[in-house]
């Protein structure tokens, strides 16, 4: 790190996420009802706001730094993906004039997607139930489909990068 101890750096900024990625797909789907109507999953898996991720570099001296940041999360009418906070160290040492080394720990607190269920009127058969709104229309029992209801950490919460440099 070469900046004076104390120094700040953006050193991340990304909108979007895979778990965003995996919400963003449903929002293609449909199904249709026993009555033929076409039930959409567009407004259910909209998002005015798509998740917004934010790191900085804070220099602590010439060979520690602190990463810092978070997420903004985001949310649907049948999903959320929590706020996150993100938090690491960075360490790097020069080896010799021209090669150095250097390890970053980084973890990932929150950040996770719940899906919600939806109520649907299965008349006669089974009255109204609450369902996985995208296997509504399955063979899968209503009370069945809950189990496939999306609660998914970030997939990476930890990451540990080690890497050596060496100018020739």
């Amino acid at each position: 790190m070469s900046s004076p101890p104390g120094a700040t750096h953006l050193i991340d900024i990304t909108q979007g996420s895979v778990l965003s990625s995996q919400v963003s797909a449903f929002r293609g789907m449909s199904f249709e009802t026993a009555t033929g109507q076409t039930i959409r999953f567009d407004d259910w898996y909209r998002t005015r706001w798509t998740d917004l991720r934010l790191a900085w570099l804070s220099e602590v001296n010439r060979h520690w730094g602190v990463i810092w940041g978070f997420s903004t999360g985001e949310r649907g009418q049948k999903y959320t993906i929590d706020p996150s906070l993100q938090l690491g160290l960075v360490y790097q040492t020069a080896l010799s004039s021209g090669s150095s080394l250097s390890w970053r720990a980084v973890t990932l607190l929150g950040g996770k997607l719940r899906e919600k269920p939806c109520v649907a009127n299965y008349g006669d058969i089974g009255g109204i139930q609450q369902v996985n709104c995208r296997l509504a229309a399955t063979e899968l029992t209503p009370e069945a489909t809950l189990a496939y209801l999306l609660h998914r950490a970030p997939p990476s919460s930890f990451a540990l990068n080690i890497k050596f440099t060496h100018l020739f």
